[in-house]
């Protein structure tokens, strides 16, 4: 049975499952028609870069971005139609969500390994759905029904059982987990990243991030356990459940300059992790240039190893992780910086130019910060950012030796406690 997102009703209960009959594919497809509007991000940033005078190979990049790389399929669910499970179903799939499936526990419920009826091994993820937060489970439905990216998990189904009092959502299954597991050891098999593969990550996860933003979405909550591996360690952005779908909260849209309002934030509510949220998110702002941040906070995390929140001394102050990447890059010490569970070494120039990078995303005025797609091209080498990071040092001079503007709000975060309401 596949579902209808507009027409379908949530809360009622499917009949029962063919444990032969797997989801809904489409036989080979690159990726879903963007939303011609949602493309302003790229475009507008192409335009500039080429004004500027960067290489012309800035259009053909630009337009890769919606499908990942022409020549390549994917196997996705029809446009707008998901699997719906039953909860019969999936307690199959799981041995009853046996605790020796749990694969992972976040902020709305535990996600489980399961295989279904036609083999195929799968991601259950079983929320735990408060009375004032159904959009959670709402969010991913809806977000399911629209993404198909090569580096965003792909939703497959789910289930709402109103007898059960069960929602429960299916994805494609991630063979090395999450990052977070990875850079903590925490994996089973305990596999090293090397520089290669880091870089790879960080090139897989800016083009999900971009590619969401392009469908005017944003994540509102990238962190490394949210960055989850495929066999070939492709990065895979996951977890949609705190989407904001630009499009639907325009009336709370303030304009902030830009063209088509690229610039744009979203009154909302605060909500995201604690260690990756931008300042302006603790007053209800929210933006694709809160998402740059995350994932600022996410490059750092990935060739340094350490938390978003742990905080280094150095010369009487408690640096936070931008802030300490940023008095090492000044002092030429960026090799301490090296997360020391990297085996084989690393580009020197490189990791220098992916801290710049991340300095760049984390800056505490979002204007300054660069949007996800020219993330991607320099993350490419496409482009360079010389003229951001001449800005960013001069207004480093200005402010003085003791500057740690780069650090923003993410000084000290005793755990991931995710907020989730109203400031």
């Amino acid at each position: 049975m596949v579902f209808n997102f507009s027409t379908s009703d949530l809360t009622e209960d499917p009949p029962d499952f063919d444990p032969h009959s797997p989801p809904a594919y489409r036989s080979s497809t690159s990726c879903l028609p963007l939303n011609p509007a949602g493309c302003s991000f790229i475009k507008a940033n192409t335009l500039r870069q080429v004004a500027a005078g960067a290489s012309l190979r800035l259009a053909n990049s630009a337009s890769k971005f919606g499908c990942w790389r022409s020549g390549e399929s994917l196997q996705c669910p029809e446009a707008g139609r998901l699997k719906r499970f039953t909860f019969r179903e999936l307690k199959v799939a799981t041995n009853n969500f046996s605790e020796t499936n749990i694969l992972g526990q976040g902020g709305y419920g535990f996600v489980y390994k399961g295989v279904l009826g036609d083999g195929s091994r799968v991601a259950i993820k079983r929320l735990t759905i408060r009375a004032s937060q159904p959009w959670t489970f709402h969010a991913e439905v809806k977000l399911g029904n629209i993404i198909c990216h090569r580096n965003l998990v792909q939703v497959l189904g789910f289930c709402s059982s109103s007898k059960h009092r069960e929602y429960t959502l299916v994805y494609t299954f991630m063979v090395n987990g999450g990052l977070d597991c990875l850079l903590r050891g925490q994996s089973t098999e305990k596999l090293q990243l090397d520089w290669s593969t880091r870089k790879k990550i960080a090139i897989g996860a800016a083009r999900g991030i971009s590619h969401l933003h392009d469908l005017r979405m944003i994540h509102r909550d990238i962190k490394p356990a949210n960055i989850l591996l495929d066999e070939n360690f492709e990065a895979h952005v996951a977890d949609y459940g705190m989407a904001l779908f630009m499009d639907e909260h325009q009336e709370k849209a303030v304009s902030e300059g830009g063209p088509n309002g690229e610039d744009a934030y979203f009154t909302d509510s605060t909500m995201g992790t604690l260690g990756y949220m931008d300042p302006e998110r603790f007053l209800g702002r929210n933006s694709v240039k809160s998402d740059a941040y995350g994932f600022g906070m996410t490059l750092l995390e990935l060739i340094s190893g350490r938390r978003a929140w742990e905080t280094t001394g150095l010369d009487g102050f408690e640096l936070g992780l931008p802030q300490w990447a940023h008095a090492l890059l000044k002092d030429e010490q960026l090799e301490r910086l090296v997360d020391t569970n990297m085996p084989d070494g690393y580009n020197k120039s490189e990791f220098e130019e992916i801290v710049r990078l991340a300095l760049l995303c984390t800056q505490s005025d979002p204007k300054k910060r660069p949007y996800m797609a020219e993330a991607v091209l320099f993350l490419e080498g496409i482009i360079g950012l010389e003229k951001r990071w001449e800005e960013y040092q001069y207004e480093d001079r200005l402010s003085g030796p003791n500057n740690l503007s780069s650090s923003s709000n993410s000084t000290s975060c005793p755990s991931e406690e995710e907020l989730s309401g109203p400031r």
